[in-house]
């Protein structure tokens, strides 16, 4: 089940993605879980009297790393592959180990009690470091409510692993007594199961949003066509955009409540006409689209910070003219209302 599920995720988010370091994080953790559910199926199925070939395996090392990448991604860009090998040399180096461990007869033996103890001892440490890291620093999280949803849920699965590998570790080589395989698997596997299922449903979510990008895009094009035998040169409109991002980000015209188009032309000496053409052919997205998502991220940072002032207050003080416009653009950016962006802060 759990193979057949990563494998259509993994099929769905070939075919959305953006490039996102976030998206990338998300493929290679499906990836992961889908090798470590094949891996225990044949250790299970053709190697039923070696159980240490199934207990002996170090994929939840990789766990842990996947969680952290995914939750402080940044989703403008690309995975760096230096961080990635940095978070799983544990793993790479205790494949290593379970190589030799295999391979090694005696090796396997004689020290037995002492690999299971490393192992779920790296593992439980692992998870446990990484998901309070991730505690720690919650602000720091991606803004997107669906994607902190995402990443809150598979730590919390995180956590009740790393407490059963504690178990497994106390009773083997403490106590000296064998749990079996039934618990452990039943819990490991469910848990496996149901992270695999909850990225399939945001993959799919995805590239249900990818299709009505695809409508809006054809939708540009026609525009597009409409400014071909415009005087305006993308050199001009290169100007313009360095104008538009110097008023935005260092003068914070959004700010204010009474801006429009004929006024913001203005006051980057833009004529209208232009300022129409550069939303349409280069920015790709309206008037009111482009200068809401400035004020929804500068009403994140009060959402964040002001905890004594009202919704209403941040509203205006983003440059929203009534509470009802915030919250219908706040939740069309960020999947949730703005009272629940704070909830996840404070």
């Amino acid at each position: 089940m759990i193979v057949c599920i990563c494998g259509l995720t993994l099929y769905v988010l070939q075919k959305t993605r953006s490039g996102s370091s976030f998206n990338e994080v998300l493929f290679c953790a499906t990836a992961c879980l889908m090798l470590h559910a094949a891996y225990a199926l044949i250790a299970r199925y053709f190697f039923d009297a070696l159980p240490f070939v199934d207990r002996g395996a170090p994929f939840g090392l990789m766990y842990g790393p996947l969680l952290y990448l995914a939750a402080f991604s940044n989703d403008a860009g690309k995975l760096k592959k230096k961080n990635l090998l940095l978070h799983a040399f544990p793993f790479l180096l205790a494949t290593v180990c379970y190589i030799v461990f295999l391979s090694e007869t005696d090796f396997r033996n004689t020290h037995l009690s002492a690999y299971y103890a490393v192992l779920y001892g790296s593992k439980t440490i692992s998870m446990f470091v990484y998901v309070l890291v991730i505690f720690f620093n919650q602000k720091k999280i991606t803004n997107d409510l669906s994607l902190r949803n995402l990443v809150k849920s598979a730590a919390i699965w995180l956590i009740l692993i790393a407490s059963l590998f504690a178990s497994i570790m106390i009773s083997r080589v403490l106590e000296r007594k064998d749990i079996g395989v039934m618990l452990p698997g039943v819990v490991i596997y469910g848990s496996m199961l149901l992270v695999s299922a909850l990225i399939f449903k945001y993959s799919i979510g995805r590239l249900l949003a990818g299709a009505g990008t695809a409508a809006q895009n054809q939708e540009t094009e026609k525009q597009n066509q409409q400014y071909k035998k415009s005087a305006l040169t993308p050199a001009m409109l290169e100007e313009y955009e360095e104008r538009l991002d110097k008023a935005m980000n260092d003068d914070l015209v959004f700010l204010d409540t009474e801006l429009s188009l004929e006024s913001l032309s203005k006051k980057v000496k833009i004529p209208k006409h232009h300022l129409t053409q550069l939303f349409n052919t280069k920015i790709n997205r309206s008037f009111y689209q482009y200068i809401n998502t400035f004020r929804i991220t500068y009403s994140c940072q009060l959402l964040k910070e002001a905890t004594e002032i009202t919704l209403e207050e941040i509203a205006f003080q983003s440059g929203f003219n009534s509470k009802v416009s915030f919250n219908r653009y706040f939740k069309t950016q960020m999947n949730c209302t703005p009272s629940e962006y704070r909830q996840q802060y404070h």
